[in-house]
């Protein structure tokens, strides 16, 4: 029967045009949707293989028969069905009992709401990392957003003022009753603003209560004690004990809760124990520097000397341009020596002329000689050598001492005479 389909499917279609869904079955997911066949389908091909098996086996027969097998051919190609599936279903078996073929079974709930579940998650996952919508990532600018895409979406944001009531016709009826009732009270007069008064809790510790009665204190106390909060510097108003307790505990509940709430451990603040008073007044408490300091020791080291104003470089390090920079620095040092020199010496030309040059000096001293020796009045005193040098042991010093004590009482003493003489000169003069 096998080799008569085989025959007319060669005799009816060339070999070019012969596919592989001519001899093979389709997948099973095709099968099972190609599987709905109508019933009168099925009944019309089994009437046909019946046909076919109990005619003759004449020529005209066959080619009849042939026909009709072609027929049942093209009907199972077209219908998804086996080929090479025996005629009558019940002479054999089918091709995928033989072979062992897979068997389309039913899902249960279980299986069906886990596929369901697992398509769920994977769109889950899908539209998890994706790209988000501009609507849902925060603050967008305009060039992150489409265009026009803000006036097809309905925004809720906050308004810093207050916003204006909506006019409808109840509130213009309660405005226009108030306005006719004022009228009618003669009330023009505008509504005072009330501000309520606020008062600090410094403020009311300030606050002076004027006490009628006589204070037990005397003046002498009162002045006192007033003094003793100048210079201590002692607070003003008492503190309630009661107070201070109830500062304690709420510092001590503080400390837990902040211990709590942190992630970090922060330390208890440190609780001063002692209290020093000096009975000092304020301007020696400001005196930082101690009182045995000189003025030379508080001085800065720039106020003292200049900070040079380049770089400080040794010998090795200083470059040719550095050693003449320095060379300039030395010739302008020692030509501004030189301008001050001129200057104190063009002064004394003006206070002492004559005295202002080395030369002039030795001219002058050697005047003074000859002076000397023409008058015995005149004695000059001439500079020693040893006396520059300086005295290096008593006896010379005890010398000099003498030397200079014989000098001036020689001159005490030409003076003494000179005096004497003049006068008896005068008295002569004056006789007759």
């Amino acid at each position: 029967m096998l080799e008569a389909v085989v025959d007319k499917l060669s005799n009816h279609k060339s070999e070019g045009d012969i596919m592989y869904a001519d001899f093979f079955d389709q997948p099973s997911s095709q099968v099972s949707n190609k599987q709905n066949i109508s019933i009168e389908e099925e009944d019309q091909i089994e009437e046909e293989e019946e046909d076919v098996d109990s005619g003759d086996l004449d020529q005209d027969d066959e080619n009849v028969e042939g026909t009709d097998e072609e027929r049942e051919i093209q009907t199972r190609v077209q219908s998804g069905r086996d080929l090479f599936a025996a005629s009558d279903s019940s002479e054999g078996e089918d091709i995928g009992d033989i072979f062992g073929g897979k068997k389309i079974h039913e899902k249960s709930s279980f299986e069906k709401r886990q596929e369901k579940l697992k398509e769920r998650i994977s769109e889950l996952e899908e539209t998890a990392l994706a790209q988000k919508p501009w609507q849902l990532t925060g603050e967008t600018t305009a060039t992150a957003r489409p265009e026009n895409s803000l006036l097809q979406e309905d925004l809720e944001f906050e308004h810093t003022t207050r916003l204006a009531p909506v006019i409808t016709e109840e509130t213009t009826a309660s405005l226009e009753s108030v306005i006719k009732q004022r009228i009618k009270d003669q009330a023009f007069d505008d509504v005072e603003r009330k501000i309520k008064p606020t008062e600090d809790a410094f403020q009311y510790k300030k606050r002076i209560t004027l006490d009628q009665e006589k204070s037990k204190q005397s003046l002498g106390e009162i002045y006192e004690q007033e003094y003793l909060k100048q210079v201590q510097e002692t607070e003003e108003d008492k503190t309630d004990p009661q107070h201070e307790d109830i500062k304690k505990m709420m510092q001590s509940l503080f400390i837990k809760l902040d211990a709590l709430s942190n992630f970090h451990y922060t330390p208890k603040p440190a609780v001063p124990e002692v209290k020093i008073v000096s009975n000092m007044p304020s301007i020696v408490m400001e005196e930082v520097a101690p009182l045995s300091a000189s003025s030379a020791a508080l001085l800065a080291p720039e106020e003292i000397q200049e900070k040079p104003k380049g770089d400080v470089k040794g010998k090795s390090e200083a470059t040719g341009t550095d050693r003449k920079h320095e060379r300039r620095l030395k010739k302008k040092v020692k030509r501004l020596k030189e301008k001050e020199k001129k200057k104190r010496q063009k002064l004394i030309e003006k206070l002492k002329p004559g005295l202002s040059n080395k030369h002039s000096k030795k001219k002058a001293l050697k005047e003074l000689e000859k002076q000397e020796k023409s008058s015995k009045n005149l004695t000059v005193i001439k500079e020693d050598k040893s006396r520059k040098a300086g005295l290096t042991s008593s006896k010379a010093f005890f010398t000099q001492l003498q030397e200079e004590a014989k000098t001036q009482i020689r001159i005490h003493k030409t003076t003494r005479n000179e005096m004497i003489k003049a006068k008896a000169n005068t008295a002569a003069k004056l006789k007759l």
